[in-house]
């Protein structure tokens, strides 16, 4: 019999993501007390899928809207709308696949909701009206429950979402925010605002690979080890064209002239720092989905650069969130459009400069407020290529130091984190 405690993140998680990825991880290092876990997920597969000790379910079982987001904004809202209303009415739709009045072929779900001794809901931006269902079908059945590492608040549709939110955050043994501006949002609806707290980004407790694991994948390719035996410093990239970073980038482009603008303006950076500092450019692909391959980014970004074909290498295999963390932590330095590369940065004290917009509070709440990291984020919409070249290039100098402080910087999270884990596990001496 399988004796192994049993966490179910009951969200929709991409795994070809590896920012996603390293949020799992790091919940089930936070949790497992260095004892063998079994996790459950949602993804979009056809059939329950198991993967080294993960469990993935089809996101269809459970959800209706989670994981949408390509439906236009309004059919999103009218969707939302509809099954706020049901769930306030008692009506859970495929939410009833966690008990047994759900349909037959969803047994091994049923199984595992009964089993699981944590249900986590809402990671990342994945908070939705479904969420607060699951969130109350697991208080009836006695389950230790809660938010963890969200980063969405009530914002838009409050009429409708206000009371589903406000019960959750009642019935949730914890409710814990990754950056402040989601956890004041949820202030506004929730009867008990104390109980609302701020803690790093799960992926800041994940594990790092053993750091031979990360030389002997980088050793393999022979510009790597060119630079090396050249004692070239070694810059990793992390370049995307999908999600929050690249929609703020140039709002007034679309299309292919939206790509070559962005990939000129990375480009124009990296440049600068291979021809200034001798350094050697590594892309890592945080993420392999189909749609916004972070691979295709980084070519498209390797056409616009100037330097030659010693200068830079895109490490196209796909790696796991524990690797790549670890590869950040081989490198001098990393420019990031990733926020979870940023995040592995900061965890293994790698100096890097973030590259985002104004309106990205993610990245500017965890990594910025959280992290104390302001100075090292550059707004592209606020910041010319040259100017944003001038400020890496003094971060990139000065990284010695910069190292420094994410040691102390490191320090402070991994207290925040035990905080975060006592509050998880219902101990005392969690901070609120």
């Amino acid at each position: 019999m399988d004796d192994r405690p049993h966490i179910l993140l009951a969200d929709y998680v991409p795994m070809a993501n590896k920012g996603e990825e390293a949020i799992v991880r790091g919940m089930e290092d936070m949790l497992s007390e260095g004892r063998p876990v079994a996790l459950g997920l949602f993804d979009n597969v056809p059939q329950v899928v198991q993967r080294e000790n993960i469990t993935i379910f089809p996101r269809r079982w459970l959800f209706r809207f989670e994981g949408n987001s390509t439906r236009p904004a309004g059919e999103r809202v009218l969707v939302q709308m509809k099954i706020a209303l049901q769930l306030r009415a008692g009506i859970y739709g495929p939410l009833k696949n966690l008990t047994f009045a759900g349909e037959a072929r969803c047994k091994p779900l049923r199984e595992f909701f009964e089993r699981a001794q944590y249900v986590l809901v809402g990671h990342d931006g994945v908070f939705c009206v479904e969420s607060c269902g699951i969130i109350h079908l697991a208080k009836q059945r006695g389950k230790r429950v809660g938010i963890v590492g969200a980063s969405a608040g009530i914002a838009g549709g409050r009429l409708y979402k206000a009371w589903l939110y406000r019960r959750a955050m009642a019935e949730s043994d914890f409710c814990i925010f990754r950056e402040e501006y989601s956890c004041e949002s949820m202030k506004r609806v929730c009867r008990d605002p104390a109980k609302l707290m701020i803690g790093p980004d799960p992926a800041f407790a994940m594990r790092p690979a053993l750091p031979d694991e990360a030389r002997q994948v980088l050793e393999q390719h022979e510009p790597y080890r060119k630079a090396k035996q050249d004692d070239r410093p070694v810059v990793a990239v992390t370049a995307l064209e999908k999600g929050r970073v690249y929609a703020g980038f140039r709002p007034d482009l679309q299309g292919r002239d939206k790509q070559q603008a962005h990939a000129k303006y990375l480009a124009t950076i990296l440049d600068s720092l291979v021809e200034e500092d001798r350094a050697f450019v590594l892309f890592l692909p945080h993420s392999m989905e189909d749609s916004g391959n972070d691979v295709a980014a980084a070519r498209h970004v390797v056409e616009q650069m100037r330097a030659s074909p010693r200068d830079a290498m895109i490490l196209e295999r796909d790696c796991d969130a524990r690797l790549l963390k670890s590869i950040v932590g081989e490198c001098d330095f990393l420019v990031g459009e990733r926020t979870h590369s940023l995040i592995a940065g900061v965890s293994v004290g790698t100096p890097f400069a973030g590259l985002t917009n104004r309106r990205d509070t993610r990245t500017h709440g965890i990594i910025g407020q959280m992290c104390r990291c302001d100075d090292r984020i550059i707004d592209m919409d606020g910041a010319s290529e040259a100017d944003a070249s001038r400020r890496i290039l003094k971060l990139f100098q000065n990284r010695e130091a910069i190292r420094q402080s994410l040691e102390r910087t490191g320090r402070q999270i991994s207290k925040q984190l035990e905080d975060m884990t006592r509050a998880i596990k219902g101990q005392s001496g969690g901070t609120t």
